[in-house]
């Protein structure tokens, strides 16, 4: 993120943790010219997910810095990240899954650069799985339903909203972030191999 002036929260939230070889190293994706800056320690990548997620509460997302905060992060860092890595992704014929979530499907009153961001990070998937299949690359998509993390803390730890939300899942229950990871899994493994452009949807039926 570009401004001396930048809030330590949004930073904080706009890093994208990489993993190599037991290392964990960050990169403000939501700022353009550090992540061009970014030289990776490694020469190969064969599976890209693109998890970042951020939203703003209190009706702030209606106001421009709320909105072009959350569209940073959430969309316009997930293109400019695939950019970064599309060489070395399509050199290894390899795999990206871009995360989105349940309100990129429906409308979402409070956050809606959230369900904005969240819908175009939908049709992204399916643009660049036409797109980059040439060049080897398969692209999928995984929408999470509501899964307890730091951004759905709101919900799951407030009991009369938690126990409303739980009753319009079919399943009675909140996804885990294991259940997410197996769906992330599978969309990147040869298991689906054949599967090109498509988000996943893993919410209980909450969308059903």
């Amino acid at each position: 993120m570009s401004g001396a002036h930048a809030p330590r929260q949004r930073i904080t939230r706009a890093k994208k943790a990489l993993i190599w070889k037991g290392c964990i190293m960050q990169v403000n994706v939501a700022d353009f010219n550090e992540l061009s800056a970014y030289t990776p320690p490694f020469d190969s990548l064969d599976v890209l997910v693109q998890s970042q997620g951020f939203v703003r509460y209190k009706q702030a997302e209606y106001a421009k810095k709320g909105w072009d905060e959350v569209m940073d992060i959430n969309i316009n860092s997930v293109m400019h990240t695939a950019t970064k890595f599309k060489q070395m992704l399509s050199a290894a014929k390899g795999s990206i899954v871009i995360v989105s979530s349940v309100p990129g499907l429906q409308a979402n009153i409070g956050n809606p650069a959230y369900a904005a961001s969240k819908a175009a990070a939908i049709s992204l998937t399916k643009t660049l799985g036409q797109s980059w299949a040439r060049d080897g690359i398969r692209v999928n998509g995984l929408a999470p339903g509501l899964v307890p993390t730091k951004l759905t803390a709101v919900t799951t730890q407030n009991k009369e909203r938690a126990e409303a939300s739980l009753r319009a899942i079919p399943l009675r229950r909140l996804g885990t972030p294991e259940e997410m990871a197996g769906a992330a899994m599978f969309l990147a493994s040869p298991l689906a191999s054949y599967v090109q452009g498509h988000t996943l949807i893993a919410d209980g039926g909450l969308t059903l």
